[in-house]
This record gives structure tokens, C-alpha cells and sequence, in this order.
């Protein structure tokens, strides 16, 4: 058996002086998601098939891994908290206009609360959970 200064003889201190290359920059992943709400069409154990216009034909799927989905029931619309880059890349609006002349009144409801949910949801991550500053001109 070797003696324990043997083995620790060829450890090499770490140097505290200047890298010779810059650190990787740590992004806050709140700047980079966006909060959608989209009209379900199908869902998996993995992945679920949504649009943004209510078309089946122009419905993606996408895999649960990255996103977070609202758990509140909102019928066939749901809220979805997503990276902007998947989003971009599944070509999926984050301010749609919605045709409420073609919805029921029920749906119509669900929908407004989705909506309504999902803006929450976006400035909660666009204020970190504070309050918004007052513009200097208003009261309290």
C-alpha cells in the first residue's frame, strides 16, 4: 500500500492567477422565455400537438422536455411557458388575434382566462415577481 504523501506529491496546486481566456457569460434564463397560449390538438406521454391559430393542419408537436404547461384547466386551450428560440423555431405567434366570433360562449370564456393567465404569467418573467415601477408621473 502507498503511503499517502506518495499520492499526493503529484497533485498540482491550482493557479489563482488570470485565465487565458474569458469566462462563459451566465444568461438569465427568464430573459429568454416566452409564455403562449395555444389550442391543443393532441398529447402523448412525451410530446403535445398544439397551434397557435387553432388549425390542425398547422399544429406542431412539441416535446414536454423543454416547456412548462399551465397546470389550470382552460379546455382545449392551454398556456405554455417555452424557450423564444423554439418558439421562433416552430413558427409559433406570442400575440395572436383570436377569432372570438367563431368560438362559443363557453369557449370564448376559457380563452379569456387563458389569455389572462398566460399575461400574468409573462410579467411575472418579465419582472422577476416584483411589481412594475410606477411611471414618474403617476400616484400611488
Amino acid at each position: 500500500m502507498r503511503k499517502l504523501s506518495e499520492v499526493t506529491a503529484t497533485i498540482v496546486p491550482i493557479s489563482h492567477l488570470a485565465r487565458p481566456y474569458a469566462r462563459r457569460q451566465i444568461r438569465s434564463a427568464q430573459n429568454s422565455l416566452t409564455v403562449l397560449t395555444l389550442v391543443k390538438h393532441d398529447e402523448s406521454a412525451g410530446q403535445i400537438q398544439v397551434s397557435d391559430d387553432g388549425d390542425a393542419a398547422s399544429a406542431v408537436w412539441l416535446s414536454r422536455g423543454p416547456i412548462m404547461i399551465d397546470a389550470r384547466d382552460f379546455g382545449r386551450f392551454v398556456v405554455v411557458t417555452m424557450p423564444e428560440q423554439l418558439a421562433r423555431q416552430k413558427n409559433l405567434k406570442v400575440y395572436k388575434f383570436w377569432e372570438f366570433d367563431r368560438l362559443i360562449p363557453d369557449e370564448r370564456a376559457l380563452l379569456r382566462a387563458a389569455i389572462e393567465a398566460a399575461g400574468n404569467s409573462r410579467r411575472r418573467l418579465m419582472y422577476g415577481g416584483r411589481r412594475p415601477a410606477l411611471h414618474p408621473n403617476a400616484t400611488a
